[in-house]
């Protein structure tokens, strides 16, 4: 008996090369920028989020964290040309920007339209990696919405990656991770519950 994924949906997720360094000063820019800047309002419940010019005042370290996301983005982007699947360093326009969550706050459901891919580098975790005490955790909605759930929810596929079929996965980032994924997968931010700064750098990959 063989049994063969579908549609699968990627996640794809990378340590950032001396991801230590450059988000330690990334936090302290995007602190500096939250404290400079009144942010705009899109899926923040509560928080601060910044307008889409991050590498307007990110320095190098914004840099060099958006180019190492873009060689991971162009190693997984496959072009259909020519009646083949062909790879290449693909022209992108990036969107990036910083989201500061503190107690209370959080992110609602949401996609980002337009773009290909989208990314997530985490640049504190405010204490919540490996654990969900705090909160704060990203949850990735099945983008099927409830239908694997409408006529038995109490029946779960014993097979691996399908018991949360209808539902959602989270994720309780660490400092210095990246996670890729598909930019029409919904997702969300759990409310943050813990004493310190949980800060994140956004990304979009639109195709040119």
């Amino acid at each position: 008996m063989d049994i063969k994924p579908l549609f699968p949906t990627p996640l794809i997720t990378l340590d950032l090369a001396d991801g230590g360094a450059i988000a330690a000063d990334l936090r302290a820019r995007i602190l500096a920028r939250a404290a400079a800047t009144p942010g705009v309002a899109r899926s923040n419940d509560g928080g601060w989020q910044s307008a889409d010019d991050f590498a307007d005042w990110s320095g190098e370290s914004g840099a060099l964290a958006v180019a190492a996301v873009r060689e991971a983005v162009d190693r997984y982007t496959v072009q259909f040309e020519g009646g083949a699947l062909r790879r290449g360093r693909f022209t992108w326009t990036v969107q990036c920007w910083a989201n500061v969550n503190r107690a209370g706050a959080g992110n609602l459901a949401h996609v980002h339209p337009g773009a290909f891919w989208s990314a997530c580098l985490y640049v504190d975790d405010g204490g919540i990696a490996g654990g969900d005490a705090l909160g704060g955790a990203i949850e990735f909605c099945d983008p099927r919405g409830a239908v694997p759930l409408m006529t038995t929810p109490n029946l779960k596929m014993a097979v691996s990656g399908c018991v949360t079929a209808g539902l959602g996965e989270r994720i309780y980032p660490k400092t210095g991770m990246v996670l890729i994924f598909p930019a029409w997968l919904p997702h969300a931010v759990t409310r943050y519950t813990g004493t310190g700064t949980r800060i994140s750098l956004a990304m979009n990959f639109c195709a040119a």
